[in-house]
């Protein structure tokens, strides 16, 4: 074993010859012995050693697998097969085995068979990327394009270095026209193998595809380099420079691709059009009648695919090693040895004849042939008798009498043969048949008889030949008629095979079960009437042909006329009372006319008849589903799965019955069932889409419609699959789809609306009333629509068609409580807040876990003063929804409103803590602390508040002034630089810093700042009042007092204008003016101090 570890296979062979010396019985070292050979290619060594450890231990999963491996590497699918199944059935969890099972299968074009042991491995092991891989392969093979790229693509995510799977999934793209994902895949390929000749062959194909000779030529030389002597590549080359007029470097590559492989047609043909057009017309004449010569003598040469190879399988899993090293087993027990056959136990085939008294007439032939022993004519005559009397085996032998004696005689081959074909040789009937007409070209009838054979060995172009030329050389041959038509049944040419029947009915229409046989014909087409009618000439022949009525009574069912159906169906059971299909079919007839219990019945019988039926089970389970009975309904489709387990319409049927009772994983798996058995089932795609959406798998959805898509396209599926990719996030792929829809129907309202809704959400809003009023001008009682293009109208501004819409979409739904609410909305937004009040309560009503309804009418409370209510109201939809933070701001609000700073505080702390990140709840946080004299909390709010909206004005602002209400008068004009440089037109940040510039004294500064806010605001008396105020203390007397008059005019009652204006009116010794504007102070001095007022009034005492 440590040898065979290390590779040392010669070793480990010898030291395991000498274990089974020791211990002949040994069954791990014969398994192991088996593995080392095969390591060294000498399958039929590892073979005897598998069959070894088999004959040892029956049980023994690991040696059935080896050597099913074995087999499958010698080319013998058909004992590798039962190998592997074998390992299966000890082992139902052997992942290898199932996966080399299914490469098997799909080598010999077993591909459901494939698909299904593939798939088994993967449920087995999800992370098998070969599995994928080759299922992926299966797909292909297949053409469901869509499915092998989904395989590969797994393949490549569990092993992102996997070539072939890259290899494959471009091959992929390439068919489907995706050329871009293609060479994406190609090029990875690439590099993770860069010395694989095959790779850059293909994306040199690619490239030739793409139309990009540069990228192509440049492929195939390395290509060429890696492997001179790849033919095809040479061929590609010449056909790329072909293309851009390098015609001699083309002509060198096509010769070196005809100097590896002499018989490459293609490259003889593609050398001979460019000589042709080089107007070297001999050369290409030699060139053509080569290529011509080749083919005659290979007629189904290999095609040389220049665009593809097939997709690639990944190789088989190692074989099963058991490298133990436990002690041997002891000797076992001599079971028994077979005994041979002993000779006089063997006898020969053909009739025994031994104690047969011959008739006179053969007896008198025998003589006749005693006395003129090289008359073939004699011994025709005698093989005819033998062969009348069913003595096949004499027959045949004085027919090859006859024929050893005239070996041209074609009489001879033709009975032959006919003899041959009644003991079931046809290929020695055949064989005697072209002999025949190798005689006789123009015997219509050994045409028809080896026609006749060809159809036994299941070649229909040959049988229809044979019928052919029998026609040709026999006018009017009815029955050859008759079976040409048979075999153009066979191979689905359903009209040529109507032509021939009627062909043979006109020229012979007793020809028995002809009319039966076209009826089927007509059946296939789709063709009822003219089917009944055939079944009726049938049935007119052989009135006891049930089979006929059976017939005729199927396709009564499928022209609706169920009743004359069941009486036909009845016949037939009358005529046969074992006829299961009958039954199954009256049930059908039953169920389509309500007669649930007769149908039920019907298939009860059926079950009766034969409970291995799955069909009956199946429709006695559709039965059950369409009363409504689920659980008998899922037991019979159980019990056909059971007995069928490729019953594709029994996953389907049992998916939908627990989609129905709420199980939705269950419904999925047996949709994904019923998928590997037949993946372009349209229902199981469209079933298992709907219940992945309905379990938020959006994207398993999308896959699944876009599979429907590919197969069968329609508007419902488009519009299925637009509504997924909302959900998704992809607007604008759903709105493709939406489109598409309607392309395909322009009456699906669905459609319309979903894509109203998909451009609504990304505003464009006139696409978007534009597809709600087609929907409304369809279905004038959709309410969502009407309601959908209200929400639009609103945020266009258009209220009113708003309102409109709202008001329609509650009269078709008096309890759409979102309509309501939605014109709730509207009226709040006109001001109407009456009306406003009065939906939110509808909506309420309707709705009374409505938190939204509740906040909204809280605020329309608020804008009525009614602040009670409005905090009322905030608080129903905090009770409703402990986490909204937009009723704990608002309420926050109204209790600052009413100086309630320590609640509306706590109401805004709630609103951070769910909203970290909630902007205008800092802020006005930061406000109440203003307010309380809080200036450090407010100061780090405003900063809060900033930090997650940097363009905050007033909080720049608000702060600023905190600053200045600490002195910290630099940051405070840093802030309100920072408003102006956001608004250059915000008045207050101009007055506020002018506030501070006058502290610092920079008066220059603070005049500017005064004088902006005066420029956008004249009537601003605090500006007026504070650039007075600095020109006082200028000794600008008179300007400062324009200024506190402007202020004054402003405000009537500015008490501090009047004093210092009574104060610059002394200084220039306007006294009386002076003592006017003490009195105008003292009569608008609310809230001065005492102090300030006594001073006043001394002034005026003093000014006489």
């Amino acid at each position: 074993m440590a040898y065979h570890r290390k590779g040392h296979l010669d070793r480990a062979i010898r030291d395991y010859s000498r274990s089974l010396e020791v211990a002949s019985d040994a069954v791990e070292v014969y398994n192991n012995r088996g593995v080392a050979f095969a390591a060294m290619g000498r399958y039929e060594e590892a073979i005897e050693d598998y069959s070894a450890a088999i004959s040892l231990k029956r049980t023994f999963s690991e040696a059935y697998y080896n050597r099913g491996v074995a087999w499958s590497f010698l080319g013998e699918s058909s004992r590798s097969i039962p190998d592997l199944t074998c390992a299966i059935e000890i082992d139902a969890g052997f992942s290898d085995a199932y996966y080399t099972r299914g490469r098997e299968y799909a080598r010999i074009g077993e591909y459901e068979l494939a698909s299904g042991d593939l798939t088994r491995a993967i449920e087995l092991n999800p992370e098998y990327a070969p599995a994928y891989n080759n299922r992926g392969v299966v797909y292909s093979r297949k053409n469901c394009h869509s499915e092998a790229i989904h395989d590969y693509s797994r393949a490549i995510d569990l092993d992102v270095a996997f070539v072939e799977a890259y290899l494959n999934r471009g091959m992929e793209f390439s068919r489907l026209g995706h050329y871009d994902d293609a060479l994406a895949d190609y090029s990875r390929a690439i590099a993770l193998r860069p010395d694989d000749p095959a790779l850059y062959y293909t994306r040199g194909v690619l490239h030739g595809k793409m139309k990009d000779q540069e990228q192509a030529i440049s492929d195939y030389m390395v290509c060429l380099e890696l492997a001179p002597g790849h033919a095809e590549a040479h061929n590609n080359l010449g056909v790329e420079y072909s293309k851009i007029g390098l015609f001699e470097n083309a002509v060198n590559h096509y010769r070196k691709a005809i100097e590896c492989d002499g018989g490459f047609v293609e490259a003889l043909n593609n050398l001979g059009v460019l000589y042709n057009r080089l107007r070297r017309y001999e050369e290409a004449v030699t060139l053509f009648s080569r290529a011509i010569e080749i083919s005659l003598i290979d007629e189904e040469g290999t095609k040389r695919a220049n665009a593809f190879p097939e997709p690639v399988e990944e190789m088989m899993g190692p074989p099963f090693e058991s490298l133990s090293l436990s002690e041997m087993d002891g000797p076992k027990d001599d079971i028994g040895t077979m005994r041979p056959k002993s000779q006089n136990q063997v006898s020969m085939g053909g009739e025994d004849l031994s104690d047969l008294s011959l008739p006179a007439l053969i007896m008198e032939l025998s003589d006749d042939i005693a006395g003129y022993p090289d008359d073939p004519d004699l011994y025709i005559r005698r093989a005819l008798e033998y062969s009348s009397r069913g003595y096949s085996a004499w027959a045949i032998a004085d027919f090859s009498q006859a024929i050893e004696i005239d070996q041209d005689n074609a009489e001879a081959y033709f009975h032959r043969g006919c003899e041959y074909a009644t003991i079931g040789r046809s290929e020695d009937a055949i064989s005697d048949y072209s002999n025949a007409l190798a005689i006789n070209p123009k015997n219509a009838e050994a045409f028809f008889r080896r026609g006749l054979e060809y159809h036994k060995l299941g070649i229909p172009d040959r049988a229809i030949s044979e019928f052919s030329r029998s026609i040709e050389m026999k006018a009017g041959f009815a029955e050859a008629y008759y079976h040409r038509a048979r075999e153009f049944s066979g191979i689905g040419l359903s009209d040529m095979a109507l032509r021939d029947f009627s062909s043979a009915i006109e020229l012979n229409p007793a020809i028995e079960g002809i009319f039966f046989h076209r009826g089927l014909e007509h059946s296939k087409l789709q063709k009822h009437a003219e089917a009944v009618d055939d079944f009726s000439r049938a049935i007119e022949q052989d009135p006891e042909n049930s089979e006929a009525h059976f017939r005729r009574g199927v396709e009564l069912s499928r022209m609706k006329r169920a009743e004359d159906a069941i009486r036909d169906l009845t016949s037939a059971i009358a005529l046969n009372p074992g006829f299961l299909e009958a039954y199954i079919y009256r049930g059908l007839a039953h169920e389509e006319i309500k007669s649930d219990d007769k149908a039920v019945s019907d298939f009860s019988k059926a079950i009766e008849i034969d409970p291995g039926c799955a069909l009956a089970y199946l429709h006695r389970g559709c039965q059950y589903s369409n009363s409504g009975l689920r659980d008998e309904a899922i037991s019979d489709f159980t019990r056909a799965l059971t007995i069928n387990p490729r019953l594709e319409p029994a996953y389907i049927r049992r998916g939908a019955d627990h989609s129905w009772s709420g199980r939705s994983p269950e419904a999925i798996n047996d949709f994904s069932a019923a998928l590997r058995i037949n993946s372009r089932s349209i229902e199981a795609l469209y079933r298992r889409g709907i219940e992945y959406s309905r379990v938020g798998r959006s994207e398993d959805a999308v896959f699944d419609f876009s599979s429907i898509i590919e197969i069968s396209p329609d508007d419902r599926v488009y519009t299925l699959r637009g509504i997924e990719f909302e959900k998704m996030g992809r607007p604008r792929e759903a709105l493709v789809d939406y489109s598409r829809a309607i392309e395909y129907n322009h009456a699906n309202e669905r459609a319309y609306y979903n894509r109203g809704n998909a451009l609504a959400g990304i505003g464009e809003y006139d696409g978007a009333i534009r597809d709600f009023s087609k929907a409304i001008a369809i279905n004038p009682k959709n309410c969502d629509a009407y309601y959908n293009r209200g929400l639009v109208y609103g945020d266009r501004g258009f209220i009113n068609e708003a309102i409109m819409d709202f008001d329609r979409a509650i009269e078709l739904d008096p309890e759409f409580h979102e309509a309501f609410f939605n014109r709730g909305v509207a009226y709040h937004r006109m001001g109407f807040l009456e009306e406003a009040i009065r939906d939110y309560s509808d909506a309420i009503l309707i709705n009374p876990g409505n938190e939204k309804a509740y906040n909204n009418r809280g605020n329309a409370y608020a804008c009525k003063g009614l602040y009670d209510e409005a905090i009322s109201d905030f608080s129903r939809a905090i009770g409703i929804n402990p986490e909204n933070a937009t009723a704990y701001y608002n309420r926050g609000i109204e209790y600052g409103k009413q100086d309630r700073l320590e609640d509306a505080i706590m109401d805004f702390c709630q609103a951070i803590n769910l909203k970290p990140d909630f902007s205008e709840a800092y802020y006005n946080r930061g406000v109440a602390y203003h307010k309380m004299g809080l200036l450090d909390e407010a100061i780090g709010d405003y900063s809060q508040t900033i930090r997650i909206d940097p363009g905050s004005e007033k909080a720049y602002n608000n702060r600023g002034n905190a600053y200045t209400g600490k002195e910290m008068y630099d940051n405070a004009i840093a802030d309100f630089s920072r408003v102006i440089k956001l608004n250059p037109e915000h008045v207050s940040a101009y007055y506020n810093r002018g506030i501070a510039y006058r502290v610092k004294r920079l008066t220059d500064n603070a005049i500017s700042d005064f004088m902006s806010a005066l420029r956008i605001r004249p009537h601003f008396s605090e500006a007026h009042y504070n650039l007075g105020s600095i020109f006082y203390y200028q000794d600008r007397h008179e300007d400062a007092l324009r200024e506190f008059d402007l202020a004054l005019s402003i405000d009537p009652v500015y008490s501090r204008a009047y004093l210092n204006k009574a104060l610059a009116c002394e200084k220039l010794s306007r006294f009386q003016e002076a003592k006017s504007a003490y009195e105008g102070f003292i009569r608008s001095a609310d809230g001065e101090s005492d102090e300030l007022i006594d001073f006043v009034s001394r002034r005026i005492q003093n000014i006489r």
